[in-house]
């Protein structure tokens, strides 16, 4: 029956590796897919700007891309979208389509600004891009709701400026927040706030040298790894699941992941006066040959102590001395033992950076040994 379950585990660590692997190769295509993207110039169109550049937006039915893409984008732009938003709106441009797959992943409605009123009662303002600009009616529908505004991208900011300005004459009407495929800098900052709203987006984007330079923006890193740490976490509690039960009635789990290639390069469980953490360290060094060489998170269910009865040595010192784990993830203070409770914690964010699971704490070292691998 146990080798039944180890097999069962097993299977489930190695398919969440693939599915991770799968996720960024995805978010990777989608940047090499930007800086491929042709630049051109729009010179006195009527925008903003005078002398505007621009590249081929690559999601706007224009060239052809994976669609299966958008569904990569709208799963990790939906994790921006508070629980409160009524709707998704949009504006009648490239941000249609994934506004769509956001507000269908949501379970949501979804308003489309548009260049027509068809004879309902809408709102005007005007669409202000960098090139051009025309009036648009938003359907007053969304009056009384929470909404979140998605589109494809800001640039100098001019149509999403307009639209907040004409939600906000809408009675008891709020925009909780922007949320973009990518931020293009070339005619603004990028931040994290914009004309007062909550302002997110997957990618950075600018205009260099006449063509395009792309990457993961700060905020998708961030949800990125949070849903790797939750979905990891979960497989760690599963991994305790093995574990025998402490002098104060709890069974822990660990589980070390190749930060490179998402693979799960050791797992372990407390057993007899092997504990858990210890048991994983053991495991990656005996069968990953070129761990010296790759950098680690290690993940645990609780947090590592800080002192062992015997001849041990504590697991947060164990995990402290392994520079390759820049990351440590942990489910909760061990609070049973006075001795921890907290110790190890403190101890481990010395020389790691830590993610809390149950308060959904981060903390950075700033003593993190400088990245080693040739």
């Amino acid at each position: 029956m146990i080798a039944n379950q180890v097999f069962n585990l097993e299977k489930e660590i190695q398919q969440l590796s693939n599915e991770i692997a799968v996720e960024k190769e995805a978010l990777d295509k989608i940047v090499e897919i930007f800086k491929n993207s042709p630049v051109y110039t729009v010179k006195e169109n009527g925008g903003s700007v005078g002398e505007y550049q621009y590249f081929i937006y690559p999601f706007k039915g224009f060239s052809l891309i994976d669609y299966s893409l958008y569904r990569t984008l709208g799963k990790f732009l939906s994790k921006y979208i508070p629980t409160t938003t009524e709707a998704i709106v949009t504006v009648e441009s490239d941000g249609i389509p994934v506004s769509s797959f956001v507000a269908a992943e949501l379970g949501l409605p979804l308003v489309i600004a548009k260049s027509f009123h068809y004879n309902l009662p809408c709102i005007e303002f005007q669409q202000q891009t960098g090139y051009y600009s025309r009036p648009m009616y938003l359907s007053k529908v969304i009056e009384g709701k929470e909404v979140a505004i998605v589109d494809c991208m800001v640039s100098t900011g001019g149509t999403v400026k307009a639209m907040i300005g004409a939600i906000a004459k809408l009675a008891n009407t709020k925009v909780n927040g922007v949320y973009c495929i990518n931020n293009k800098s070339n005619y603004g900052s990028q931040q994290e706030e914009i004309f007062g709203k909550e302002y997110k987006y997957l990618f950075d984007t600018a205009i260099k040298n006449n063509s395009v330079e792309a990457d993961w923006s700060r905020s998708l890193k961030n949800i990125f790894w949070q849903g790797i740490d939750e979905r990891l976490f979960d497989l760690t509690k599963d991994c305790a699941t093995f574990s025998n039960f402490s002098k104060n009635g709890y069974q822990v789990g660990a589980l070390i992941m190749a930060a490179d290639s998402f693979e799960i390069a050791a797992w372990g469980f407390r057993k007899a006066n092997i504990h858990a953490e210890q048991d994983a360290i053991t495991m990656l060094k005996n069968n990953c040959p070129d761990w010296e060489n790759r950098e680690f998170s290690l993940y645990t269910t609780l947090e590592p102590c800080v002192y062992r009865n015997g001849n041990y040595t504590a697991c947060s010192n164990l995990i402290c001395e392994i520079p390759q784990i820049r990351w440590v993830i942990i489910g909760d203070t061990d609070t049973a033992d006075k001795k921890i409770n907290g110790a190890g914690i403190a101890k481990l964010r010395e020389f790691k950076h830590l993610r809390l699971i149950k308060t959904k704490e981060i903390m950075r070292s700033q003593n993190l040994v400088p990245h080693f691998i040739k």
